[in-house]
């Protein structure tokens, strides 16, 4: 209700009052009339006081409406302005939407495209895989055909010779050095009495000496004298480690006869038939991977040939102790003299395979041939001779280059880089009887 509208309402009220006081007057009086002004003076005061708390509170009201109405005003503009902002994000929404559609096909068409690749991929590697595998095996083929191929020699044939010259050497000082540190009994021509159990002993030793060094020489050791000269005994030792080095040197198999034979006859074929490229690899590789004696064991068939020939020469030492005075005195130089047999081995049978190079050893009881050999002692052989004398032992090793003719079959060409040395009896009687 506005302002007029109250005022009325009072006047009215007012009116009415007064109307009414008329009537009060004419009925109780003045006083009563005073009384009653009074009362609507205080009425009217009242009415006023209400009337301005109303306006205040209308004053308050409507300036509470208006900042509403302002606060209205700047939220309907915050609210315009996140209604922009709204369309502006949904704009970008759609336009990320449209992007991520697109991004989704393309990453749909690299998926394929991916999985064409890895299939691809796949296929790359099992060729890879297969050609890997075919490349092994060629790898494999060249390596066994490279084998084959001609390869030039770790040695010469003048290292060769000099290999052998220095066994040889080594031979002689040993088999001097062992002669000179035992002592003989004085035979006088006599046996010496023994046991039953000695005999059979001493006829096994006669046996084993007499495969080494040959029945002639083992008859020299058994009646010559060696207490003042025991040059027949270094003669015997010469023999042994040279028939021992010669089989360290030529063998295929040291412990089996039967492979020995076979691979030997095997090698002979393969010499006639193919080159000597061929024929020369086939060698060394064979060498190469046929498993080798310790060298402990060979040594102890040197040792048990020097208590043999001892033995056979009549040595005063007791046979029990033998073993062990050789072996703690000259193992060393056993030793030397068997790595220098398996390195000789090793040089012609696997280091060279342009030639082949073959140990020449003359056993006993060939005929002496002075184109072929030399005389340790230089005896006067052929004095009054109608045959050659027959070797009593070999004392040196010796060499030959042998080369198969290219494109013939079983034809070679030998040249002799170093003559063997042998011994003759006669030439060893001469020698005792000047001396």
């Amino acid at each position: 209700m506005s302002q007029w509208q109250v005022g009325g309402s009072l006047l009215s009220s007012y009116a009415c009052a007064g109307i009414a006081g008329l009537s009060l007057v004419s009925l109780v009086g003045l006083g009563l009339w005073r009384r009653l002004f009074k009362a609507l003076r205080e009425t009217n005061r009242k009415k006023d006081e209400e009337l301005s708390a109303l306006r205040r509170a209308l004053n308050d009201i409507r300036s509470e409406l208006q900042e509403k109405d302002e606060a209205l005003a700047v939220l309907k503009e915050k609210a315009a302005a996140m209604t922009h902002r709204l369309e502006e994000e949904r704009r970008k929404l759609d336009n990320v939407q449209r992007q991520n559609h697109l991004l989704t096909e393309k990453l749909g068409d690299q998926d394929q495209a991916l999985g064409a690749q890895q299939e691809e991929l796949a296929h790359l590697g099992e060729r890879h895989a297969q050609t890997l595998q075919l490349l092994e095996a060629r790898t494999l083929e060249l390596k066994g055909a490279e084998a084959y191929l001609t390869k030039a020699d770790v040695l010469s044939g003048a290292d060769v010779v000099s290999l052998l010259n220095t066994l040889n050497s080594e031979v002689y000082q040993t088999a001097a050095m062992v002669a000179e540190a035992f002592e003989f009994r004085v035979k006088n021509g006599q046996e010496r009495t023994r046991t039953e159990e000695e005999a059979a002993a001493m006829e096994e030793v006669y046996i084993s000496t007499g495969e080494i060094v040959g029945p002639r020489l083992l008859g020299l050791l058994r009646t010559a004298e060696h207490h003042q000269d025991p040059t027949i005994v270094q003669v015997a030792f010469q023999a042994g480690m040279a028939a021992y080095a010669n089989w360290i040197v030529t063998s295929w198999d040291f412990e089996d006869p039967d492979d020995e034979r076979g691979l030997s006859k095997i090698y002979g074929t393969i010499r006639q038939q193919e080159e000597q490229a061929v024929s020369g690899r086939w060698r060394a590789l064979t060498r190469t991977h046929i498993p080798r004696m310790a060298e402990q064991e060979l040594a102890m068939y040197f040792i048990d040939a020097f208590v043999n020939i001892l033995l056979a020469a009549e040595v005063t030492q007791h046979p029990s102790e033998l073993h062990e005075a050789i072996e703690s005195r000259f193992a060393k130089r056993i030793s030397i003299i068997v790595k220098g047999a398996e390195r000789l081995r090793r040089a012609i049978g696997e280091e060279v395979t342009s030639c082949d190079f073959e140990i020449a050893y003359v056993s006993h009881e060939s005929p002496f041939d002075p184109a072929q050999m030399d005389d340790t002692f230089a005896s006067g052989f052929d004095t009054g001779r109608d045959e050659p004398e027959p070797v009593l032992c070999t004392t040196e090793l010796g060499l030959a280059r042998v080369v198969k003719v290219p494109g013939k079959v079983g034809q070679w060409e030998e040249t002799v880089l170093l003559r063997p040395k042998i011994a003759l009896k006669s030439g060893i009687d001469e020698m005792m009887a000047a001396e």
